[in-house]
């Protein structure tokens, strides 16, 4: 993708985003009064349905950061603006945050002029997620970077939490806090290592007739003990806090996944360089959920493309004629369904958009 224009916004003339050190707990900024979640934990600084934005940190200027934050975002500025405010409710954490606006046709103007406090990257074209995070952690300064998507809210110790986490333990190369859905429930936000099985199966259709079968089941990853810490295969980036010198080894996340496959290849990498992605029970994460992303039939296009370079990557031939072959799959069984319902009439136009996705892997 060509080079886009981009603008900064910051404090000071350096470039480079304030640091902020954010009010102990129980201050206004902190988790008194806070409403709580379903499952009684104290809500983010700002809680499903409230509109209000906390005042702006104290800079605190000259100093470090304990952690440099990158929110790639397009589009949802309700949901950007409660995350950016969630932020500014930290405690125990000093942080500077970077926003990349990935050329969102919606206005997110009002925002950045909200928070002057945020370091602001606008794209004139789209460079895809993993190209944003790269973008926005180029500059990066703290000890460590969280990757943390534009409709996520962290919780006031969240940021704290997982320093410490990783400060307790050297063997990690990452940490996630456990994600909440907006019902205060976990999400399914983790999944198992990406096998040469998966590829030949994962969405060939099989797993939608069996998916209480071996291996379709252990990929939800049914009996995972969301109350104990322990290393994980691959995480979600909703909220993945790093060490700088982890994420510099690997050289971030690979930007040829413009969308999907990006954090398990960004996992993989990490647990390849011998550290471990460790997840925590507490602290947490409100994530409201792939709000920013559409249901366009691009959407789809990207998927298959993302999934048939991780895994001819990671595989080689096997794994790229595993991804060709559940392609192939799952084209034919849609056409075959609406055969079987009575719609023959749906069967060609499924069989040529199944070409035409498979035709879209590349070579």
């Amino acid at each position: 993708m060509s080079a886009a224009s981009e603008s900064v916004a910051s404090a000071g003339s350096t470039g480079a985003p304030p640091v902020f050190s954010t009010p102990a707990a129980g201050t206004a900024a902190g988790t008194a009064d806070r409403p709580a979640t379903a499952g009684g934990t104290p809500a983010p600084t700002l809680s499903p349905g409230s509109t209000g934005v906390p005042p702006a940190p104290t800079v605190r200027a000259g100093t470090r950061p304990d952690v440099s934050i990158v929110i790639p975002a397009y589009n949802r500025a309700d949901l950007l603006e409660r995350c950016l405010a969630s932020l500014r409710g930290s405690v125990g954490a000093t942080w500077e945050a970077t926003v990349v606006d990935n050329a969102s046709p919606e206005d997110l103007a009002p925002v950045r002029a909200r928070f002057p406090d945020v370091r602001w990257l606008r794209r004139e074209q789209n460079i895809g997620y993993a190209a944003a995070n790269n973008l926005g952690l180029a500059d990066a300064r703290g000890a460590a970077v969280c990757l943390l998507n534009s409709d996520a809210e962290v919780y006031p110790d969240t940021l704290a939490g997982c320093l410490a986490a990783l400060a307790a333990h050297p063997e990690a190369a990452a940490v996630t806090p456990c994600n909440l859905g907006l019902d205060g429930l976990p999400q399914p936000f983790l999944s198992p290592e990406h096998t040469l099985l998966m590829a030949w199966l994962r969405d060939s259709g099989w797993h939608l007739l069996f998916p209480q079968r071996p291996p379709f089941r252990q990929w939800m990853l049914p009996d995972f003990d969301f109350t104990r810490v322990q290393p994980v295969a691959t995480t979600q980036t909703t909220c993945l806090v790093v060490r700088r010198a982890a994420h510099a080894a690997v050289g971030g996340m690979d930007p040829s996944l413009f969308l999907f496959y990006n954090d398990v290849d960004y996992c993989r990498k990490l647990r390849a360089q011998g550290g471990q992605i460790l997840y925590l029970p507490t602290p947490l994460v409100l994530h409201h959920g792939s709000a920013s992303v559409d249901t366009a039939p691009w959407k789809e296009r990207r998927l298959w493309q993302d999934r048939y370079r991780f895994f001819h990557r990671w595989y080689g031939f096997p794994g790229a004629l595993g991804v060709r072959a559940a392609c192939l799959h799952r084209g034919l069984t849609r056409a075959l369904a609406q055969l079987a319902r009575g719609r023959p009439a749906d069967a060609p136009r499924l069989v040529r958009e199944g070409l035409a996705l498979y035709r879209a892997l590349g070579g």
